[in-house]
């Protein structure tokens, strides 16, 4: 009972937590979304804008740096002096021999040491010529070839440009070229290129300066994707793809636009901004790594979660607060009313409420206080059925029963005069059914003589449907035995007849290889006519030759008597296959007999197998139809022994029933219908 008001309370507790929660929940998670999406676009914005800003910042830097030496190439091939030398200097000719050498030397030597620390050289170089010179007095020699150079692309393009950074073969330094064409007088035709060596080490220096974040920094690169400077030196002088980037960034870097863009590089996600240092073909790209471009958003989604959780908490603290003080006089009505359904009267209300609650607790005690009244009503109903318990079906009824209770005592006098009615015609019934009962048990037993005496009968001739089946099972048995053994001989004969047709067509074989011996031993007389023809000629001419011919006519001689030897070798051979082909047309002859004679008895043997499996197909339905006599008299048996054993026991139950109609005679003795008063 305690754990059915404790769940009770829990639910209009629950109810009404759930009722206030789940609204306040939903307006908490819909501020905490927007919140939390404001906050994460602020974030993200500016982590992108601080991307940008910083490879803007770095791309601006470097173009002004970058700008110092391109100008300082620009002024050079506008030098009138250089100009001059450049177009005195033929093909073939010696550059330092020229009158202006010397002060073009000085000239690039002077801008050389006007800022040594970034200029590596100035030079200049010859087209038509094929010759360079630089500030530090290097002039090159027959092997050099102007147009493989890569700051040659200034002539090709006809701007100034920036090579890509190499390694200086004298100084083992880090450089690039600044490299512009030099035109004529007349500044139609290009006649060379100047240009400037630069020095990297301040780039060095100067990009190591822009931090992003913890671990963000800034790269340049070529458009082509080779990597100028990267913090960890080993990457410099690296293309893109050898860093293991993908292929977004390198697509970007080559399409040359300002541009945020999301990669990934050595299989971790990056954020960064690529940006174009001026009209040069040199970018820069700020990097930073996932973790840090998102770490911002994700603590204020950590803030905004936090924050929601405790509005939650506090939330489900106050309310379960004003649940209890709310529900505190519903569970005390609640327990009164449970009291009440469990028939106790004996309840006190005490409930200090001035609301509707409060009310009904005053209905409830009043009540109480009228159910109490009827205390007197029930006390007497208990008395009564007491009575009724004991047996004592006649009673009187001492109050005057008002309200509903008046259908109370009519309903108890009413079932004082059924069960006297009741009481009397059992005790009729009980006698007639002790009567019955002994008739019954007589029956029954006879019933059950007369199917012993049937069941003795039914197994003698289950016994001999059992042999007579068991005999029709031995001969299907014998029967199915000759059919398999008549089987194996026709299997037998059928194989003797595959052989018998095999040896046929040996014989034919033989037969039509003998016609064929018999045709080349044809070719073989053949050629021993011929060879005794030639004989004969050769000692006819052996005769002509006269002394000469001696010899070869003794050979023509011997050849003469081998032929005749062949040809009759040949005749014998001929009439010995002519008699082994008589034979074996004979022999052939006798086997298509013999196959003919075992067809013959192949069929018998495969009639009389038709018959034996016929007759033990026959067996078979004969054991089947004996087997179904046998189950049907095995029924009737069984049958006749339920009914022996049924009329057994209904003799059985008519002698206890009427047992037991004597103890309900006995039995309904004891109820008093008389009328003694009421017991006080």
């Amino acid at each position: 009972m305690k754990k059915k008001k404790q769940q009770r309370k829990r639910g209009i507790a629950e109810e009404i937590q759930v009722s206030i929660l789940s609204k306040v929940v939903i307006v908490f998670v819909i501020v905490a979304a927007v919140v939390t999406f404001m906050v994460g676009n602020i974030s993200l914005s500016a982590q992108k804008n601080d991307l940008e800003m910083q490879s803007k910042a770095a791309a601006y830097q470097l173009e002004i740096f970058f700008e110092e030496y391109t100008t300082v190439a620009e002024q050079m091939a506008l030098n009138t002096d250089v100009q001059t030398l450049l177009e005195e200097t033929g093909p073939g000719a010696n550059i330092t021999e020229s009158e202006r050498y010397a002060t073009v030397f000085n000239t690039m030597k002077k801008t050389a040491a006007a800022d040594s620390d970034n200029i590596q050289a100035v030079w200049v170089g010859d087209i038509d010529a094929n010759v360079l010179t630089q500030s530090d007095g290097y002039t090159s020699g027959s092997d050099f070839e102007i147009t493989e150079r890569a700051w040659y692309k200034a002539v090709e393009e006809e701007k100034t440009i920036l090579t890509d950074a190499y390694v200086d073969a004298s100084t083992g330094n880090v450089i690039l070229s600044a490299a512009t064409p030099v035109y004529d007088q007349s500044g139609q035709n290009i006649i060379g290129v100047a240009g400037v060596d630069v020095a990297l080490d301040h780039i060095d220096e100067l990009l190591p300066a822009y931090k992003i974040g913890n671990n963000g920094f800034v790269i340049l690169v070529t458009s082509e994707g080779n990597v100028i400077y990267h913090p960890n030196t080993d990457n410099q002088q690296k293309s893109l793809s050898e860093l293991n980037v993908d292929k977004t960034l390198i697509q970007t870097v080559e399409g040359g636009k300002d541009t945020s863009v999301h990669y990934s590089a050595d299989g971790k996600s990056k954020y960064g901004y690529v940006g174009r240092i001026g009209s040069t073909d040199y970018l820069t790209i700020s990097c930073l790594p996932a973790s840090e471009y998102f770490a911002s958003l994700i603590r204020c989604i950590i803030i905004v979660l936090l924050l929601v959780i405790a509005g939650i908490v506090v939330i489900i603290i106050t309310i379960r607060h004003l649940a209890t003080q709310l529900t505190k006089p519903i569970v005390a009505l609640n327990d009164v009313a449970q009291e009440l359904a469990e028939g106790n009267l004996d309840v006190t209300l005490d409930i200090a409420s001035e609301n509707e609650i409060g009310e009904l607790a005053d209905s409830i005690q009043k009540t109480v206080d009228r159910l109490k009244e009827y205390i007197n009503y029930i006390d007497e109903i208990s008395s009564v059925l007491d009575r009724l318990a004991d047996g004592k079906l006649k009673f009187t009824l001492k109050y005057d029963y008002a309200g509903e209770f008046a259908k109370v005592k009519t309903a108890l006098l009413h079932i004082s005069g059924s069960f006297e009615q009741m009481i009397e015609d059992i005790i009729d019934s009980s006698t007639q059914v002790s009567i019955g009962a002994d008739e019954l048990s007589k029956a029954a037993q006879n019933i059950a003589e007369g199917a012993m005496t049937q069941a003795a009968s039914v197994q003698e001739l289950v016994a001999t449907t059992e042999s007579v089946s068991q005999q029709v099972e031995e001969n299907t048995e014998d029967a199915q035995k000759s059919a398999t053994e008549t089987s194996r001989v026709t299997h037998m004969m059928q194989d003797s007849r595959e052989q018998m047709n095999q040896m046929m067509e040996a014989m034919n074989k033989i037969t039509e290889t003998s016609n064929e011996v018999v045709s080349i031993i044809k070719t073989i007389e053949d050629i021993a006519d011929q060879t005794n023809l030639l004989a004969l000629n050769a000692s006819i001419e052996a005769a002509r030759a006269g002394e000469a011919g001696k010899g070869f006519a003794v050979v023509a001689s011997e050849i003469g008597s081998l032929a005749d030897d062949s040809s009759k070798a040949a005749n014998n051979t001929r009439d010995l296959i002519e008699i082994s082909l008589q034979q074996i047309d004979r022999g052939s002859s006798l086997a298509q007999n013999v196959v003919q004679s075992m067809q013959d008895v192949l069929d018998a043997v495969e009639e009389v197998n038709g018959m034996i499996g016929k007759s033990a197909e026959n067996n078979e339905a004969q054991n089947q139809s004996m087997e179904q006599i046998r189950v049907g008299i095995e029924d009737i048996s069984k049958g006749v022994e339920d009914n022996s054993a049924s009329a057994e026991e209904t003799s059985a139950t008519s002698q206890e029933l009427a047992a037991q109609a004597a103890t309900l005679e006995e039995l309904v003795k004891r109820f008093d219908l008389k009328d003694h008063g009421r017991e006080e």
